[in-house]
């Protein structure tokens, strides 16, 4: 196959190498920043030229507020595409997606590794078998202090900190979003959210957020979000008609809770690593592409969580 990558950041060399380990080496780099590759794989600059090549698919990873620029080039001409997320950064850019997406015939998907992840895909597997019955409320929680994500780089310099690039807990941390939607449905009603910046780090953007609404499920759902927790916590849990699901992401431990406080299930995935999660969005992909069967999360649902993200940060943009 044919790959085309856009971008060529942390989360671009990740893919770069788990395609490379997956045996898929005839790639094709577009870069605005730097040269040459330890791959030795062949670059372009210019993305007139980069477009020349007959990709099979072309893997858009660079900094979020360049995703929709790329996108808006590849979806009319149908080209299979999987961008990370968030697929956007404004509402501007998500209205013109939504039209583009209508029309779009490729193979698309929005790259959220969580759902990837095997404690999620083991809740999903809870929920689909029916044991916890009607999910009444959700709770999702992600806390990191932002100085330690990336202990190599100055966290003033990083994406998360500038608004330009798309920065913020809403858009970084856009994954508890995706997963309120996937597993309790789209917002009814009692919408609301508390954004804003609390902390002293030097940083342009929010560092907390609280959403909260009732889904088309008539779950109530709260949504927490910041860069202040000291360590890293990341966690849900579902309130469901006869059990209760706690899942921690940091310990990959899921608990099946019933009466009384009793562990009737432990799902444990200590040999879990970070990695398996992007080898098996790349070999999901690449399967739907050679199958010709439409991908989860679909560009749709990656503009469906744009959409609450950015719902969320106007409420910011209202102070």
């Amino acid at each position: 196959m044919r790959i085309g990558l856009i971008g060529y950041g942390s989360i671009g060399r990740r893919h770069c190498q788990n395609l490379l380990e997956l045996g898929y080496n005839d790639i094709t780099l577009l870069r605005t920043n730097g040269k040459t590759n330890e791959y030795g794989l062949d670059e372009k600059y210019d993305i007139n030229v980069f477009l020349k090549t007959p990709f099979d698919f072309i893997i858009i990873s660079n900094p979020t507020a360049l995703h929709y620029k790329f996108l808006s080039e590849l979806l009319p001409n149908n080209m299979n595409v999987l961008v990370e997320k968030p697929i956007a950064c404004n509402y501007n850019e998500a209205g013109s997606l939504s039209n583009l997406i209508l029309k779009y015939e490729g193979i698309g998907m929005s790259a959220y590794n969580l759902r990837f992840h095997p404690c999620i895909q083991k809740v999903n597997e809870l929920i689909k078998i029916g044991n916890i019955g009607k999910i009444y409320t959700a709770r999702f929680f992600v806390g990191q202090y932002l100085p330690d994500w990336r202990p190599h780089v100055d966290y003033r310099d990083s994406y998360s900190s500038k608004k330009s690039l798309g920065g913020g807990v809403v858009l970084d941390l856009i994954h508890e979003i995706d997963l309120a939607l996937f597993f309790c449905g789209d917002v009814k009603s009692n919408f609301h959210s508390i954004v804003g910046k609390l902390s002293n780090l030097e940083i342009e953007t929010e560092d907390i957020a609280e959403i909260h609404y009732q889904s088309m499920n008539n779950s109530i759902v709260s949504i927490h979000l910041d860069y202040l927790t000291q360590g890293y916590s990341r966690w849900f849990e579902l309130i469901g008609e006869n059990y209760r699901i706690h899942c921690d992401l940091f310990s990959s431990e899921v608990k099946v809770i019933g009466e009384k406080n009793k562990n009737e299930s432990l799902y444990s995935y200590k040999e879990f690593n970070r990695n398996d999660m992007y080898l098996s969005l790349i070999k999901y992909y690449v399967d739907c592409i050679k199958l010709n069967i439409k991908p989860k999360p679909s560009l749709a649902d990656g503009l469906s969580s744009l959409n609450l993200a950015l719902k969320t940060k106007s409420f910011l943009e209202e102070k």
